[in-house]
């Protein structure tokens, strides 16, 4: 009973938050807590597109001659 409480409490503060850097906070640490690597890394680039990405932005960077 008492973490059900002591979930309620937490529920009830954070609905009540105006603070934007307290909510970046506590969006960092869900992230922590929920972050799954074999997922991300299924959305990851490969090194290939990795390549081609990077040839891309090297060759529009503005290079004095």
């Amino acid at each position: 009973m008492e973490l059900a409480t002591s979930k309620k409490e937490l529920i009830d503060w954070i609905s009540s938050l105006e603070d934007p850097e307290i909510i970046t906070e506590l969006a960092i640490i869900k992230r922590k807590a929920t972050f799954n690597f074999d997922e991300e890394f299924k959305k990851g680039i490969t090194g290939e597109e990795l390549k081609k990405r990077l040839s891309k932005k090297l060759r529009a960077l503005p290079w004095k001659e």
